[in-house]
């Protein structure tokens, strides 16, 4: 060989790798002969005997009963000298040896870059999909801190200043059980939130939101109630359904027959504009107050009254009814049974008039709501009674037919004087049953917040609403009692005093609901686990009416959903996170539920009505959840609604949307859906993605995804579906392009493009099926019929498919090179068959020919798109080529 060839050889040897200059491959700076000597110098070190091992090692590995002994001769057992295959030596003046060993690690290279594209597109498509899974999981975290582990810290950080001031019972006077209501004194039943309990609650829910639709009043707390005492029906728990009545009596909802009010209704958010929106001393604002007062304490007289009634039911011999059960006489017996019989009390204070405690009677009257008859029986008796005492009948005539329950002034002062003379400071030997009469009726002594007879927590709550006064301001400041300090006596002692054990969260709920601090209630309930099922109902009932005031501005990574401010006048106005607990709520259950799960979420929308920015965001949020809920739904049809064969059917979403403040229903779900598909298509869903464009009617977009299915069977045959949930199904597909192509509406709204494409991809589909079975002829034939190859050697035709494949789009470029591959592969396939055919005829020898121009003409056309090719592919044609030439 001349030294000219020498040097052109190596020259070329240089131009096989110039196209690879941009990658940083490592320079060759060794020769392999010198690579082979250090490989060798690397076993030799390896298989040299270690030094003894430390004796202490030896003990530690004995002591864990490893045998070191045997394993250190299992070890020397193996050989490493013959690691190293001993090579021949490429000597530097070989150039012909050693650029065929170039070429061969060339090509492993091109191998590589050609892959290499791929590799980084996977890369990158997975890490996009790692960092969005990551960023919704982050978001979901922080927000289920907000109704878990945050609360729970929040919760002792907030109330921390209500806790301070306990001081215990007994700075109240009142006893430690409630001595009269079923259950009060006991902890509630450990509840275990399950699905089953759920679905009474979920009824309710429906039928709220199909109330909703059609504008019409709902009586959600009754039905809450009801729906609560089907949940629990296996393990009952009277405090649930006590709280529940509470909340009915405390929100007004007039009487229910059949899921229906009667004569009067309470429509969606009837508090909303004088409990959020009006300022806190406005006429407005007190007035719902003071009716809130009044339903709290008409609560608590119903209950009282139950509880006189059980007791007299259980002991019928020793109350001495009667046969004429009179409410009168049903007090009367009530005295009888709770301080003994005529002339022998428990209790030496008591005025007794006739053998009868008149003042008990009265003060039981009154306490169980029946004031009326309170006045009848004063007036029946006032004759009987000391001169002193006959004016407290003109003073409870005066409190009772006033509307505010106040006296006037001049009656006011008598009052004040009559009992600052002969009770305030007798309080010892006074009868406390009058006491406590005279200090409701005149509002006295206000400091002093509890009497003698007050002894069970019912009872001291029922006191404080009787003093509480909000629609009339006091001229002493002596003789404020609102709302507010009644609320700061709360807190004050906070829930260590009401729930002391900590066993009865239900019992400081009520109180809380008591003094109208709706949302520290709900806060405060929420930190109970037992009790979370209950605590999102009862949240939306008060949200329904507009009695939980949210924050003015969401924030989903706050942990505490509780916050305090302040208004302009220095009011403090508590706010609870409302649109979190319903989100929290709403993630639960929608794996398994997601229609209903959507029902709760449109709930969020009840605070629309707020301020213009608030009332935005609220929507705003409300709809970002309903999205997310669609992205984890198994069932997207349930939700976004289905198509079939033109006919489209709404979902549940599309049902609801003028509960969420939508006024184009079609756009929005067409662009929630959209949306859905385009984070599932992220997220290498592409199945899914397919589904929901399908649902929003973008059949362009359903194509061009089916597309990106075709290429990848096309290039990795092994992922198309058999029939099984995974993979690409090819039938579908080809079902689904049939059914566009026939639906002149839908194929106008597809690019004629993505449809060629399409019906290329499943011939190449089929092309690739045909070769993998070995049936080359056929597959041939495919290819020939696409017209997408020249099988003629004409140099214009050739010229022409190159400029062709210039505009083919790329999920059938990218495939190219491998058809082209797979086709050179077939035409070798019949030429191989042919050639060891045993017949020499002259139609063998002529389709021997024509095999032989058509590799050449694909060979010609390789050439044209060359720098479209990897180099590995081009190197296997070449070689495909010569061998049929040959």
């Amino acid at each position: 060989m001349s030294f000219s060839s020498l040097a052109q050889l190596a020259e070329q040897s240089k131009q096989l790798t110039k196209h690879m200059g941009g990658l940083d491959l490592p320079q060759l700076a060794r020769g392999i002969d010198q690579i082979e000597s250090q490989s060798r110098k690397l076993a030799s070190k390896a298989s040299k005997p270690t030094d003894p091992t430390d004796s202490r090692a030896h003990f530690l590995l004995a002591t864990s009963g490893i045998d070191t002994k045997s394993t250190h001769n299992a070890l020397n057992t193996i050989n490493l000298r013959s690691t190293y295959e001993p090579f021949q030596p490429i000597h530097d003046t070989d150039t012909k040896a050693f650029l065929r060993h170039q070429h061969e690690q060339i090509i492993v290279s091109t191998i590589d870059e050609s892959r290499r594209e791929t590799v980084v597109d996977f890369d990158s498509n997975f890490e996009t999909s790692l960092n969005y899974d990551w960023e919704r999981t982050k978001k979901r975290i922080f927000e289920e801190l907000g109704h878990s582990q945050g609360q729970s810290a929040g919760s002792n950080k907030s109330l921390r200043q209500s806790e301070s001031g306990f001081r215990g019972q007994a700075s109240l006077g009142l006893s430690q059980s409630s001595g009269f209501a079923p259950g009060l004194g006991q902890s509630p039943t450990t509840l275990e939130v399950d699905f089953s309990k759920l679905k009474p609650y979920y009824k309710v829910v429906h039928d709220l939101c199909e109330a909703r639709l059609q504008s019409a009043a709902f009586p959600l707390a009754r039905s809450f109630t009801e729906a609560s005492r089907e949940a629990h029906k296996s393990q009952p728990n009277p405090k649930i359904q006590e709280t529940w009545e509470l909340l009915v009596s405390v929100l007004g909802e007039p009487d229910v027959r059949n899921g229906l009010f009667q004569n009067k209704t309470l429509k969606e958010r009837v508090y909303a504009t004088p409990y959020l929106m009006s300022p806190y001393n406005s006429p407005t604002a007190a007035s719902l107050r003071e009716r809130l007062l009044k339903g709290s304490k008409t609560y608590l007289e119903k209950q009282y009254m139950k509880h006189i009634e059980a007791a007299i039911s259980e002991n019928p011999t020793e109350a001495a009814l009667g046969g004429v059960p009179s409410l009168i006489n049903t007090i009367r017996a009530f005295v009888q049974l709770k301080y003994g019989r005529y002339g022998s009390s428990s209790q030496p204070r008591l005025e007794f008039l006739n053998n009868q405690a008149v003042w008990a009677q009265i003060y039981y009257l009154f306490r169980s709501g029946h004031g009326k008859e309170a006045l009848e029986l004063a007036t029946e008796i006032r004759g009987s009674l000391a001169p002193a005492d006959q004016p407290f009948v003109d003073y409870l005539n005066s409190y009772l037919t006033s509307e505010d329950r106040a006296l006037s002034p001049s009656m006011q002062e008598r009052l004040l004087s009559d009992f600052n003379q002969r009770i305030r400071y007798s309080s010892d030997t006074v009868d406390p049953y009058k006491l406590t009469l005279y200090k409701i009726i005149g509002r006295c002594e206000l400091k002093k917040r509890t009497t003698p007879v007050i002894g069970a927590l019912e009872d001291f709550m029922w006191l404080q609403l009787a003093l509480v006064r909000e629609t009339k301001s006091d001229t002493m400041l002596q003789d404020k009692y609102d709302i507010e300090d009644f609320q700061k006596l709360v807190l004050k002692y906070g829930p260590t005093y009401f729930n002391p054990n900590n066993n009865n969260p239900l019992q400081y709920f009520q109180v809380l609901v008591h003094s109208q601090q709706f949302e520290r209630a709900i806060f405060y309930l929420w930190t109970s686990r037992a009790f979370n099922l209950e605590t999102v109902h009862m949240a939306i009932a008060l949200t329904y009416y507009g009695l939980l005031r949210i924050p003015a501005e969401h924030r989903a990574s706050d942990p505490n959903p509780f916050s305090v401010t302040e208004d302009a006048q220095g009011h403090q106005l508590a706010c609870y996170n409302f649109t979190q607990l319903i989100h929290y709520q709403a993630r639960i259950i929608a794996e398994q539920y997601p229609t209903e799960a959507l029902r709760y979420l449109y709930q969020i929308c009840l605070n629309t009505d707020l301020s213009p920015r608030t009332s935005g965001e609220q929507s705003a949020l409300c709809h970002s959840y309903i999205q997310e809920l669609v992205l984890q739904a198994k069932d997207y049809s349930s939700l976004l609604g289905s198509r079939s064969q033109g006919i489209k059917t709404p979902g549940a979403i599309e049902k609801y949307l003028p509960l969420i403040k939508v006024e184009n229903s079609q756009q929005f779900v067409r662009k929630l859906t959209i949306e859905a598909a385009k984070t599932k298509s992220m997220e290498g869903r592409v199945e899914d993605a397919i589904q929901l464009y399908n649902i929003a009617e973008a059949y362009n977009q359903v194509v061009e995804l089916m597309n990106r299915q075709l290429a990848e069977v096309v290039s990795n045959p092994g992922v198309q579906s058999n029939g099984g949930d995974s993979g690409v199904n090819i039938a579908a597909i080809r079902r689904q392009t049939s059914e566009y192509k026939n639906d002149p509406k839908v194929n106008q709204q597809i690019l004629p493009r993505n449809l060629e494409t399409c019906e290329i991809l499943l011939r190449l589909v089929e092309f690739t099926d045909l070769y993998s079975r070995g049936k080359y002829e056929a597959a041939v034939n495919m290819i020939e019929d696409l017209d997408l190859i020249p099988f003629d050697a004409d140099t214009a035709t050739i010229a022409k498919k190159a400029d062709q494949f210039q505009g083919l789009d790329e999920c059938v470029a990218r495939n190219f090179p491998d058809v082209l591959l797979k086709t050179m592969e077939s035409l070798y396939r019949m030429y191989e068959a042919l050639k060891t055919s045993p017949y020499d005829e002259a139609g063998r020898r002529d389709h021997i020919n024509m095999l032989k121009r058509r590799a050449r003409a694909l060979m010609m056309f390789a050439g044209s798109i060359k720098f479209r090719m990897p180099a590995d592919i081009y190197a296997k044609l070449n070689h495909l080529d010569v061998k049929i030439w040959a």
